[in-house]
């Protein structure tokens, strides 16, 4: 519709250059995403998804920290598990000196190489315990639990402070010479621990060295039975890696679904703002000569 000409305003500028300044608007957010890879690139762009996006954030970083202390806990647990495979074995090479021991065809020599040998795995068991460790953190001397004997650990593998559903206790009972034989596979108490059992005794018959079989098996039920039980504590850790690696997947899909920019979409959105700036640009400079058709009239005078 045609509004006439006046000398004071030039309307048709006016909305040309209004239209030209919202698309350079436009177009100057499409460059700041296109150039961040940003869809959000601050609060101001839009308050509710910056803010759920920080939330899940957070919620991330927590996870990969957890996932990190999960492997941690896992890590433990395997360098105490090697150590227990270790005393097995060396339980099961004092259980044959004892039942060699035991058999009355050895010479008072060959028993004392029995000795000599069996009190060598003794000590070099205890030697084990001491030294195995972790983060300068001592697994197997028992020397850290509530409960005497027993060492405790707490792994922190959930990102709240609930400690029902974000930690789990892992117990390891010790295992130095002085720790282990003390009770059968029954519970009955032997009363001998590797400590201070001996496979020669004041004695001709072979009582020691049968005590000291006694002995040697409750320790080997006694350290398979611990073995167990880290079994499943590493069970249960492993379990829960795997969840937190799903939960932490997913939770940076959604904050990169709130946050990230879809380049195919922003670039064809570009396309089409420098286009639309290129026609406003054009439009205002046209719009601006709509006045010299007064200026004609006024010459026509």
């Amino acid at each position: 519709m045609y509004n006439g000409l006046f000398i004071n305003s030039n309307q048709s500028a006016v909305i040309a250059e209004t239209n030209l300044q919202n698309t350079n608007n436009q177009l100057g957010q499409s460059l700041n995403e296109l150039s961040s890879g940003l869809k959000i690139t601050g609060a101001w762009v839009n308050p509710a998804g910056y803010e759920i996006a920080q939330g899940l954030n957070a919620t991330g970083l927590g996870i990969s920290q957890a996932t990190a202390n999960a492997n941690n806990g896992n890590s433990l647990i395997n360098i105490a598990s090697g150590a227990l495979s270790t005393i097995q074995g060396m339980l099961g090479t004092m259980q044959t000196l004892a039942t060699n021991a035991a058999n009355g065809t050895n010479s008072t020599q060959n028993l004392q190489a029995l000795e000599s040998e069996f009190s060598q795995l003794a000590s070099e068991i205890t030697q084990i315990a001491s030294s195995t460790s972790f983060n300068g953190l001592n697994l197997l001397t028992g020397g850290s639990g509530s409960t005497i004997g027993v060492s405790d650990f707490t792994f922190q593998i959930g990102t709240n402070s609930d400690t029902a559903t974000s930690q789990i206790s892992v117990s390891i009972q010790g295992v130095a010479a002085g720790l282990l034989g003390l009770a059968s596979s029954g519970g009955t108490i032997i009363n001998s621990s590797l400590n201070n059992v001996t496979l020669v005794g004041s004695t001709t018959d072979n009582t020691s060295a049968l005590v000291a079989l006694s002995a040697v098996q409750a320790a080997i039920n006694q350290v398979s039975g611990i073995s167990g039980q880290l079994g499943s504590y590493q069970n249960r850790v492993t379990q829960i890696m795997a969840n937190l690696q799903t939960e932490g997947t997913n939770t940076s899909a959604a904050y990169d679904n709130i946050m990230d920019v879809n380049f195919a979409k922003q670039t064809s959105q570009y396309t089409l703002l420098s286009t639309l700036a290129q026609s406003g640009e054009a439009m205002l400079s046209q719009a601006s000569t709509v006045n010299q058709g007064l200026l004609n009239l006024v010459r026509a005078i």
